[in-house]
């Protein structure tokens, strides 16, 4: 007879296979058998994964129904409540659970991170670690938090990554492996980007770029998802695509052991749905971390770190291990735009300066909130645009609400959107400029401003995440919109907004020339990454 148990392990192993309906369909079955909340704990992941989120909900819900302080099935609410960008209701769950697990402490320190508490994320985080010293995420959740922290520096950050992996073992350097026989070096490609992911914009044009002559690409999503079209073209192009989704670390990096692996890349560092915990078991010779992570992970197995002298300046260097080459390449940071800029600029004779930071509110500590505040106050003839799904929280509305009271900001004087109400394309060719974070700089955001020719004044910082706009400028261009420090940033501000004509002229600039900078940027960035993997692994 056919058993729950047995039904829920089939249905589990044949969605990690790709047979997401199927998976479905067996782990129904299997709670009509015994409703027990292991069994919707799986059911509802996968049907996240198959993004049927509504069908998700309803199991969660009747579960939640018969065990309402059940902590795996609240840690699930929580996880769902976060990717809502609901940090408050994310809290509530953790504190409706009967118990504490490494789980709950990861949810709690996400929500208080999403609420502008670094500090109070990075209390919840070691606690969870305490509990499962183990948990890579918790580890990783802490070194993310930095990022966030205006008084970070590279030094800091260093010290901070020894003290996180202070104390662990780390496996040697494997012998690099004979070259297969047809010469090509093989570079495995390890991410969580490889889903429906702004980041994907990234690094598909650099993986889709090499030249297949030389090297032989495998592929490794951490997350399961359906197929998406747009990524249809690289499961193709690419020579192998492995989903680690369901493997433990260790199952994981013996997988990509036995693929013969010379070069592994990761492409998240401490972002959500990174597996670094496979690099710390060392399956390749050479591991190399690049673009979705700028600062480096701090990991003393990892070989290389993709970089530039805008995002980790010469000096700064020697605060970088010893053993960490850094490869230094052209725009480490680019990728396909976002959409066609207009012809024509939609701002031209506006009376009202619109300003934006469409980017996560997390992203805006109360250091920033406060240099925006200076230029509203400045020039009442200003309007700011924020655009997060995070400002239908209530904490966040609040803490907003309490900013412009301190300010005598109107209320028409911030513009909070959702995101997809109006559609961020349309909210960015709205904007007469845009105003980067600090410290933890734009990426994404940044190429897709510029891409429909809205300038973006940054002021970078210490550490290499608080100068990734700075990094595009650099090699995109237009020149003058990064200015060091926050006096300095609110004055380049203040004066592009007094200036009209200039204003005009660098708008002009970027629907003409950024399109075209990046293709030409693109080719020599990925042969850049190519001659440097190469050399590392001796020709």
């Amino acid at each position: 007879m056919t058993t729950a148990a047995g039904l829920m392990a089939e249905g589990r192993r044949r969605a990690l296979s790709g047979g997401l309906d199927e998976g479905v369909h067996l782990l129904h079955r299997a709670l009509a058998l015994d409703p027990a909340p292991e069994i919707r704990e799986t059911l509802t992941r996968i049907l996240r994964w198959s993004r049927r989120f509504d069908e998700a909900d309803a199991v969660l819900a009747a579960g939640l129904a018969d065990r309402p302080d059940h902590p795996g099935l609240r840690a699930l609410a929580g996880e769902g409540a976060l990717r809502r960008r609901r940090p408050t209701e994310a809290a509530a769950h953790v504190a409706a659970a009967s118990a504490m697990t490494a789980d709950l402490w990861r949810i709690a320190g996400s929500a208080r991170l999403l609420l502008t508490d670094p500090a109070g994320a990075v209390v919840a985080w070691e606690r969870g670690r305490r509990l499962d010293p183990a948990d890579w995420r918790l580890a990783g959740n802490i070194l993310y938090a930095a990022n966030c922290d205006p008084a970070m520096t590279t030094a800091g950050l260093r010290r901070r990554q020894d003290a996180v992996f202070a104390g662990m073992s780390w496996p040697r350097r494997p012998a690099p492996r004979p070259r297969a026989a047809d010469g090509r070096l093989h570079i495995g490609y390890v991410g969580g980007c490889f889903t429906n992911h702004a980041a994907a914009r990234v690094v598909l044009p650099m993986i889709m770029g090499h030249d297949r002559s030389r090297f032989r690409i495998t592929c490794y999503p951490t997350l399961p998802a359906p197929v998406d079209p747009r990524l249809l073209q690289l499961r193709l192009a690419v020579d192998g695509w492995r989903g680690l989704a369901g493997l433990d670390d260790a199952a994981a990096a013996d997988l990509i052991r036995a693929d013969g692996i010379d070069v592994l890349v990761d492409l998240d560092g401490h972002v959500g749905g990174n597996r670094i915990g496979i690099f710390a078991r060392r399956p390749a010779a050479l591991q190399i971390q690049a673009w979705g992570y700028l600062p480096g992970t701090g990991l003393p197995v990892m070989d290389g770190l993709v970089t530039d002298p805008v995002l980790l300046p010469p000096a700064e260097r020697a605060d970088l291990p010893a053993s960490l080459a850094t490869l230094d390449v052209p725009c480490p940071t680019l990728g396909s735009p976002l959409a066609a800029p207009p012809d024509a600029d939609p701002r031209i004779g506006a009376d009202v300066v619109r300003l934006g930071c469409p980017a996560r509110l997390e992203k805006l500590p109360d250091s920033l909130l406060e240099a925006f505040a200076a230029i509203l106050d400045a020039r009442p003839a200003t309007v700011l645009v924020l655009q997060d799904d995070l400002v239908h929280d209530p904490a966040i509305g609040a803490r907003l609400d309490r900013w412009q009271d301190r300010h005598r900001l109107a209320p028409g004087r911030v513009e909070r959107l959702a995101r997809g109400v109006p559609d961020y394309l349309t909210v960015i060719r709205s904007l007469d400029l845009a105003l980067d974070t600090s410290p933890y700089s734009g990426g994404v955001v940044t190429l897709d401003l510029l891409s429909q020719g809205v300038p973006v004044v940054t002021m970078g910082g210490g550490q290499a995440c608080s100068r990734t706009t700075a990094s595009i400028l650099a090699c995109l261009g237009p020149d003058g919109l990064v200015a060091e420090g926050r006096d300095a940033w609110i004055g380049r501000v203040l004066a592009l907004i007094d200036d009209a004509e200039a204003r005009r002229a660098l708008r002009a600039e970027l629907r003409a020339t950024h399109i075209p900078r990046l293709a030409a940027a693109s080719p020599a960035t990925i042969r850049a990454v190519e001659a440097q993997l190469l050399s590392l692994a001796g020709g």
